[in-house]
């Protein structure tokens, strides 16, 4: 585990492009799985502008998002698919990225059929991903089995009350999202967090006991797994880290 202390959101930002910039550079067939939520945010702004250098070939990569709300049409502007399309995706030439259909008829179907799609594509050669205060990956809730994989989940009340705050409207109750085992097949994981609400569970995840109840914990055991933090989400775990 590699952990990166940085000043603030923007130098995470810029962390988070060159990796995902290297990443393309390096395999330009990657299969990347991305996240939604503040945190990612600077990334993606960095991202479009190297991509608008021309110095990026896009055209093979596969983009894979890890979760979306059950229910939503890719024009509401509470699903994921239209966050992606505003924050990233309009802004960059036509690439591959799929994003669970969670206004199909059956989204169980759905879910399994996604889980098959991301084997299909090889795998994640990369995954970013964001933590919630309750230690959720993607909208891996906690008490979530370390063996899941891409299906229906039902929301916590955390989540559910943190996001409806932060959207203005109530989100759905349900999503899918790509599952822990998934997950953790990821060829290498980066994952992100910032601002001082999540360092306390920031100590839980990269120190604590690997349990369901902090389902980030299970990153631990992962062979290649980087950390980006600001200062603030590093408060606690400073004295875990050598410098």
């Amino acid at each position: 585990m590699k952990v990166k202390v940085f000043k603030n959101a923007e130098e995470i930002g810029l962390e988070g492009a060159k990796i995902l910039a290297t990443q393309i550079i390096k395999k330009p067939s990657s299969v990347i799985a991305l996240p939604t939520g503040m945190t990612p945010l600077e990334m993606y702004k960095n991202f479009v502008s190297f991509v608008k250098t021309g110095i990026l070939n896009l055209e093979k990569v596969h983009f894979f998002n890890l979760d979306e709300y059950v229910g939503l049409s890719p024009d509401n502007p509470l699903s994921y698919a239209y966050y992606m399309n505003e924050n990233l995706f309009s802004k960059i030439p036509s690439v591959t990225h799929e994003i669970p259909k969670t206004d199909a008829p059956n989204p169980i179907k759905e879910a399994a059929s996604y889980e098959e799609r991301i084997k299909k594509a090889g795998g994640f050669d990369l995954c970013f991903l964001g933590i919630g205060v309750d230690g959720h990956i993607g909208f891996n809730e906690p008490g979530s089995e370390f063996s899941s994989i891409t299906r229906v989940v039902k929301l916590h009340p955390s989540t559910l009350e943190r996001n409806s705050k932060q959207s203005g409207q109530k989100v759905p109750t349900t999503a899918i999202t790509v599952g822990i085992k998934t997950i953790m097949k990821s060829r290498r994981i980066v994952l992100m967090a910032t601002g001082k609400e999540k360092a306390e569970i920031m100590e839980k995840a990269l120190w604590g006991s690997v349990n369901q109840d902090v389902p980030a914990s299970i990153l631990q055991i992962h062979p290649d797994l980087t950390v980006l933090l600001d200062e603030e989400a590093a408060v606690h775990i400073q004295r875990h880290v050598v410098p």
